[in-house]
């Protein structure tokens, strides 16, 4: 049996920075199963019995030890549902990594410790409160707190220190008065505490009287950090982690059982899929990790010019949950809160305050959503310039597209109006005919940059009739 070694399973903030500027991962996410015994009322998870294919969970779990990973991080569903997770996790040991295991403990044995323990595993168990009530709240069944509790106990007599055993747990509404007191009963019993806030999606979606005020969120957190200067472990507060830094998009990726690619499992904007193509493409190609990693570039507002930007973004995923932007700032840290937490949301909204373009020539009306897939609305005026017996000319497609790249640019560059010019246009299919008065759907990729010259793949939709109108690939050149 290896030693275990915690450098697996901590990183420093230099550490994250440095994956990021070598293209590297030092962790990956994965999703095994979706199914769980479970219904925790905040749960990103919406359920689902998804299953990610064996081989290509074989395959994923590879390339992240090629990718320079550590470790990966099991998440679900519920991971001890998974039949083949002991298989998996002898895979990423035999690769020279640590394996995280998050669980609600409830199938946790001997058998189970025993195996954790003798192969590099970290384990972290549901523990919301130490109230049996709340706890059978928080995670949709009886007597949770109670198998929480015991696989602590059969977890430490296995052998697992504070090191290797921790509990995750959120803060909400349910649990606040007590979330200070759980943080101290953890380190008392050498568990190491994961307290969180929770991100607004999912099932927590239809509990909305959960959620907890940013102010009183820092006051949370300020008594914790307190407590813990008093023993001699110091951090600075701030969230969406308490007693951590939130750097994941630096060196870490979501894959999920459906096989979907996601920055985080907060920031659900779509990467691409290892059911199509490998982990490491996805990663390498995409947009929206790119400027995730030149945060300190491309972020907006306040979050841009905190005095902890250079270490800290807030957390992406309830900036892009409240906003749809996944460069906004943080509407749920406590800096900002007084400014943007009620704010309306970012997207949808209108096109022309992005575009370079005057009337007539505008033919985009709205941003609906930008991430590694960005989608823009068009409404075909009945005095468009370039319908010809109330049919779109062929022509004025591929215009429509690049005017949908212009607005999304300047939308991720915080509102500046990006010009450009179309440089060329290849394979490119006019497939069904466009008439005055229809509503389209423009999905814009961009799937490569060299200088200012960018490749953008393209499709139009109808959504009336679903009907696919036009697809093809250019080239623009921005200008500024």
């Amino acid at each position: 049996m290896a030693p275990f070694d915690v450098r697996k399973f901590d990183y420093t903030p230099e550490e994250a920075l440095d994956a990021a500027k070598q293209g590297k991962l030092l962790s990956a996410e994965i999703e095994f199963n979706r199914s769980c015994n479970y219904r925790c009322p905040y749960c990103y998870a919406t359920g689902s019995d998804a299953v990610l294919p064996h081989e290509v969970a074989e395959r994923v779990i590879r390339e992240v030890a090629l990718l320079g990973g550590r470790r990966i991080v099991v998440l679900g569903g519920e991971p001890l549902l998974c039949r083949r997770l002991k298989e998996y996790i002898l895979l990423a040991e035999s690769l020279g990594m640590g394996a995280e295991i998050f669980t609600n403990a409830s199938l946790i044995d001997e058998s189970w410790a025993k195996f954790f323990f003798e192969h590099n595993c970290r384990v972290a168990v549901k523990l919301n409160s130490l109230d049996p009530a709340v706890h059978d709240r928080l995670t949709g069944v009886s007597d949770a707190l109670g198998k929480a509790l015991r696989a602590i106990d059969i977890l430490q007599r296995a052998g697992l220190d504070e090191q290797r055993l921790a509990a995750s747990s959120v803060i909400c509404s349910a649990n606040e008065k007590e979330a200070v007191s759980l943080w101290k009963y953890l380190r008392s019993r050498h568990v190491k505490p994961y307290l969180e806030i929770m991100t607004p999606q999912g099932r927590l979606l239809e509990h909305r009287d959960l959620e907890v005020h940013p102010r009183r969120l820092k006051e949370i957190f300020d008594e914790i950090a307190e407590f813990d200067r008093a023993r001699g472990v110091r951090w600075e507060p701030q969230p969406p982690l308490v007693g951590a830094t939130c750097l994941r998009h630096q060196y870490s990726c979501v894959v999920g059982a459906s096989g979907d690619v996601y920055p985080c499992v907060g920031m659900t904007v779509k990467l691409g899929s290892v059911l199509e193509t490998s982990l490491r493409e996805i990663l390498f190609n995409s947009k929206v990790l790119r400027l995730l990693k030149d945060f300190r570039n491309t972020l907006k507002g306040p979050c841009r010019d905190c005095s902890k930007a250079d270490h800290c973004y807030g957390c992406r995923g309830a900036a892009y949950q409240l906003t749809g932007d996944y460069l906004a700032s943080d509407p749920l840290c406590w800096r900002n809160c007084d400014e943007l937490l009620f704010a309306p949301p970012q997207l949808p909204c209108e096109a022309a305050p992005f575009l370079p373009h005057t009337p007539p020539m505008v033919m985009v009306d709205r941003l609906l959503q930008v991430g590694e897939w960005s989608t823009v609305e068009a409404k075909i005026a009945p005095d468009n310039r370039f319908l010809r017996d109330g049919v779109l000319e062929a022509e004025a497609l591929p215009e429509i597209a690049a005017q949908a790249c212009a607005a999304v640019t300047g939308f991720e560059q915080s509102g500046g109006r990006i010009k450009g010019m179309l440089t060329g246009l290849r394979s490119f299919e006019a497939l069904k005919a466009v008439h005055g008065g229809d509503t389209l759907h423009v999905i814009v990729r961009e799937t490569a940059k060299i200088d200012n010259y960018y490749i953008v793949e393209f499709s139009i939709r109808r959504p009336a009739d679903d009907a696919l109108c036009a697809t093809g690939e250019m080239s623009i050149c921005r200008l500024s």
